[in-house]
């Protein structure tokens, strides 16, 4: 019945693990043969026992010449004394071949049951086998696309790159260009200094014309020379310290002689000379000829950039 089975339901040959639970089945059907077969053995050996006997009793009836009937006599009171023993073992064979005929159907229905959940557990797997290759050739067919998508738009991107870079390059150049022509210019640079100049030399007439204004007045200052109160400050700070450094030159070079000089007011004298001094400028020789002292110049003037023609 196995090598049917095997031949029948597992014509694929795929070999399969066997389930824990079927194999405690199979060992303990196993058992019962086995224990059947021992049975049956001793009973072809009890009946040889039975055919051996029969065999000796004839023999002696035919040694001692006494005919069947009277041998059976002889042999009756043994035999029913062992009557009783043969239905005891009929009994138990019986009842043994009906626990081997009843395991023999449990185990063919056991074998049918797991013919079929093998059937399905292999319908099942094939099933899944096909779902799984699908969703994967599905899954990478769109991973293919979406990274393509990518790829694509990277390289507009970068193509886009390409071009804001060389369109700001060709932009930095005529930037540059501009610049190198507007500064290279010779006649604006020219037109700045006489406008600076001019101006400056406007500012030192109207204070000689009007005394009356203070240094810092803003009306000494043009629109394109207001300086906020941090940048004069810095400014005033600057004076101080050519000053002093003036001061300490000289005194190095009198070796301290004479008294020391004093130190001019911010927006004058030093700080002027050092910005270039003040247009037309007179000597002071020129007060002995009745000329008056002139003002001092705004400390808006010292701050210009533009040139006197000194």
């Amino acid at each position: 019945m196995m090598n049917g089975m095997n031949g029948t339901n597992m014509a694929a040959g795929m070999p399969v693990p066997t389930p824990a639970g079927h194999q405690a089945e199979l060992n303990y059907i196993y058992g019962m043969v086995e224990e059947l077969s021992r049975q049956l053995a001793e009973n072809r050996r009890v009946t040889e026992d039975i055919v051996n006997g029969l065999g000796r009793v004839r023999n002696r009836a035919r040694a001692q010449g006494v005919s069947n009937s009277q041998v059976i006599e002889n042999a009756a009171d043994d035999i029913n004394g062992q009557e009783q023993n043969i239905d005891a073992l009929v009994s138990l064979l019986t009842e043994s071949l009906e626990k081997a005929k009843f395991s023999r159907d449990a185990n063919a229905k056991l074998l049918s049951q797991y013919a079929n959940a093998m059937a399905n557990l292999l319908r099942q797997f094939h099933e899944y086998k096909t779902k799984h290759v699908s969703d994967v050739a599905a899954w990478h067919r769109s991973y293919r696309k979406q990274l393509a998508d990518a790829r694509d738009e990277n390289a507009r991107l970068r193509e886009q790159i390409w071009q804001m870079q060389a369109h700001a390059g060709r932009a930095n150049e005529s930037l540059r260009e501009y610049r190198r022509k507007y500064d290279e210019d010779e006649g604006r640079w020219n037109k700045l200094v006489d406008e600076k100049a001019h101006r400056q030399e406007l500012r030192f007439w109207k204070r000689m014309a009007m005394p009356e204004l203070d240094d810092d007045d803003p009306y000494w200052s043009d629109d394109d020379d207001i300086i906020d109160p941090a940048e004069k400050q810095r400014l005033h700070e600057l004076d101080l310290k050519a000053a002093q450094e003036q001061l300490d030159s000289q005194a190095e070079d009198s070796d301290g002689q004479g008294p020391p000089p004093q130190l001019p007011l911010p927006g004058m004298g030093i700080g002027m000379g050092m910005m270039g001094g003040i247009p037309m400028q007179r000597e002071d020789s020129g007060a002995s000829h009745g000329v008056p002292a002139l003002p001092p110049r705004p400390s808006s003037a010292a701050s210009s950039t533009g040139s006197t023609g000194q």
